[in-house]
């Protein structure tokens, strides 16, 4: 039986026996040759990093010298300073989670972390949520201004202990956030989620130092939020989906307690007056009427009085995708309404959505042509605003999704100010979910979150709009930082994220030579020359990363090497691996997935065929099949948008929640040919081939 490659027994190369054909030396950069993205720290330092930490200090120094730390090892903590009670209510959060995220059991030993509140820890712009660590023969010393810093300084420890194999370097780490806020929206108006997952999700998302969750209540199946004044709008007749499942207000306030605990700031979402088919179900009229108005009023009356205004600041009234005749009206009598309870008003803004209030909090987002801009341009900005245009997570695929926040300003911007005031990265998993274990793979939360922690924790000056469509060569200041920063997520994923859906693998190492787009009437001709080496009058162009985006779909923007080009053209991507030795190797293959949102999709593929596209693959010269069989082969076509929200995804639908499929390598060179057609725009144009190990 051949033994099992692992990545280290494999070497990806500039596919040379292709590039000595092309117009351009082998180790030609791609189209993007000017590389002038740069990184908000040294690059040098992060390669020295005996440890891998998301998001990555500001300023660090590593020293000589470690201290041991065994395994089964919690922190205990011993106050410098005065303590503050904040803090230890935070220290008591700390202990639980150690407990629940390394699940030890017996013989636990304790490292002691000395903690100290100091007026003159940090600089007076950075005191807010900075804080000093400091690892040498003496022990650990976190210092800050604020509880949030000393909370801060231990999520880096944590990590350190986590990944450090049983070693904590010497370190001196100065570190503070760039933007305000770094935060993620669970939509669970359309999918209700359990108290208990959303806690365990809370925990994990404190430990990349995010600092809000924009928790979604309502949509158009339902009012999840228990109703003392109107209980018809939790009766079971009136919802859609999850229809025995509401949030007490105890609930909510354990939520949002349990929240503030691990410093992060819960904002509720009461959808209206789009959104609410429910309200219509329930009361025979809608949201905007006179009649309805009134209701939306008692509703917000009743969330305020249980929900008071120390727990909960900020609420979000949607206000999205929806047109009535009475908009200003409307707001202006919601956004009134919420101050009066003591309440600062936030809602969608972008230009389906009823206008901004004076005072509201806007939360920008965008589909199409709006998402192609990526982030804010900063002028656009005129009042306190987060930034949500980076991509929804039900669209775009999972490594998309992670360079366009890994590259992106938040708010367009390098740092935030009292009007910039972070990210925040939607988890939408639209329509209906059987399985609910599935919303984290199929909507690539954590890496997706990992990227915006790091971007809106770091900042960063440089734009990089045009890299996630196209990445550069390996040794670009752009392409080294996504890679170690790819280094880092991977072992995050193996360390504190164990056990949780991690759908992105490290990509860096792939090369690609792409023909680019002909007819696919003329495919066959271009064919025999592609399999014959014989590159004459073709256009090739080099590319780097495992995945490669031609074209994406229309909702988000035509994103993509070939974004111009229309249906009805085929390419080829080759690439060329060297093992080693001989054996099966994993990979992660895709070629089209659908939309989380509308659907859109060419389908599942035919048993024993890569795609529903037409895709072919050759190996060394001989063409493979897929080994794959499906139980929906050959169905769920969705060449328009397919809101039959009611009928679940399958994971034979999503590539990446998949197994890999593994592929027997010769030893010595081993070269990939992959024919992708472009059959029409509900496709997701591209092509992964992904080498991955266990």
């Amino acid at each position: 039986m051949l033994k099992t490659l692992s990545l280290s027994a494999l070497l990806f190369v500039a596919p040379c026996g292709y590039a000595s054909m092309f117009d351009y030396a082998p180790h030609g950069d791609v189209a993007h040759e000017q590389d002038t993205w740069t990184s908000p720290h040294d690059l040098a330092l992060e390669e020295q990093a005996p440890v891998s930490l998301i998001p990555f200090p500001q300023q660090v120094k590593w020293l000589d010298g470690e201290i041991s730390v065994p395994t089964n090892t919690h922190l205990a903590y011993e106050w410098v300073t005065e303590s503050d009670a904040r803090f230890l209510k935070m220290m008591d959060a700390l202990r639980y989670d150690e407990k629940l995220l390394q699940n030890k059991t017996g013989g636990e030993k304790l490292l002691c972390v000395k903690l100290a509140l100091a007026a003159d820890a940090l600089p007076a712009e950075h005191a807010a949520q900075g804080y000093t660590l400091s690892i040498g023969d003496q022990g650990v010393l976190v210092k800050a201004v604020t509880p949030a810093g000393l909370f801060y300084g231990v999520q880096t420890l944590r990590q350190m202990i986590a990944g450090g194999k049983g070693k904590l370097p010497h370190c001196l780490i100065t570190d503070w956030p760039s933007f305000q806020y770094r935060g993620y929206m669970q939509d669970c108006g359309r999918n209700f989620r359990s108290v208990e997952r959303l806690k365990k999700e809370i925990s994990l998302a404190a430990q990349l130092k995010v600092n809000l969750f924009h928790w979604h209540l309502t949509d158009y199946p339902a009012w999840h939020v228990q109703c003392k004044a109107y209980p018809q709008l939790n009766d079971p007749k009136h919802r859609t989906r999850d229809k025995n499942d509401t949030y007490t207000y105890d609930q909510i306030r354990e939520v949002i307690q349990y929240a503030a605990a691990r410093n992060i700031t819960v904002i509720p979402e009461l959808d209206m007056p789009g959104h609410s088919a429910y309200f219509e179900r329930a009361f025979g009229f809608k949201m905007h009427t006179e009649q309805g108005m009134k209701i939306v009023g008692e509703l917000l009356d009743e969330f305020c009085k249980e929900i008071p205004a120390e727990l909960c600041p900020i609420i979000h009234f949607g206000a999205d995708e929806v047109r009535i005749p009475n908009a200003a009206q409307f707001v202006d009598f919601v956004t009134k309404k919420l101050q009066s309870h003591g309440r600062t008003p936030m809602q969608w803004a972008s230009s389906r959505d009823l206008p901004v209030g004076e005072h509201s909090i806007e939360q920008r987002w965008g589909e199409g042509i709006d998402l192609v801009a990526k982030s804010i341009p900063p002028e656009r900005i005129k009042r306190r605003a987060f930034d949500s245009t980076m991509g929804y997570t039900n669209l775009l695929d999972p490594a998309l999704l992670v360079r366009r926040y890994f590259f992106m300003r938040p708010c367009g911007s390098a740092a935030g100010d009292e009007k910039k005031l972070g990210s925040i990265m939607c988890i939408w998993p639209d329509g209906k979910v059987d399985n609910k274990d599935y919303i984290p793979g199929m909507c690539t939360m954590w890496p997706g979150m990992m990227a915006m922690a790091e971007r809106a924790w770091k900042g960063g000056a440089a734009d990089g709009d045009h890299l996630p469509l196209e990445m550069t060569a390996a040794k670009t200041a752009s392409s080294r930082a996504y890679e170690l920063f790819e280094n880092r997520m991977h072992a995050l994923r193996h360390s504190m994220f164990a056990g949780e859906a991690f759908p992105v693998w490290p990509e860096s190492a792939v090369w690609w030579a792409v023909v680019e787009p002909v007819p696919t009437n003329k495919a066959a001709a271009v064919r025999d020359k592609v399999l014959n080496k014989d590159m004459t009058n073709l256009k090739v162009r080099r590319a780097h990363c495992a995945n490669l985006y031609f074209r994406t779909r229309p909702d988000t923007g035509y994103l993509g090497m070939f974004s111009g080009t229309k249906p009805g053209h085929t390419v080829w991507a080759i690439t060329e691996i060297e093992a080693k030795e001989a054996g099966p190797q994993k990979f992660m293959l895709g070629f089209d997935a659908p939309a989380r949102s509308n659907r859109r999709y060419t389908g599942v593929p035919k048993n024993g065929e890569w795609s529903a596209c037409g895709t072919r693959i050759w190996l060394n010269g001989k063409e493979i099949k897929s080994p794959r069989t499906y139980k929906l082969a050959g169905k769920n076509n969705h060449p328009g948008n397919a809101w039959n929200f009611e009928k679940p995804l399958s994971p034979e639908e999503i590539w990446w929640v998949q197994e890999p499929v593994e592929i027997e390598l010769q030893k010595g060179t081993n070269t990939f040919v992959i024919e992708q057609p472009y059959v029409g725009e509900h496709q997701s144009w591209g092509v992964s081939l992904i080498p991955v190990e266990e």
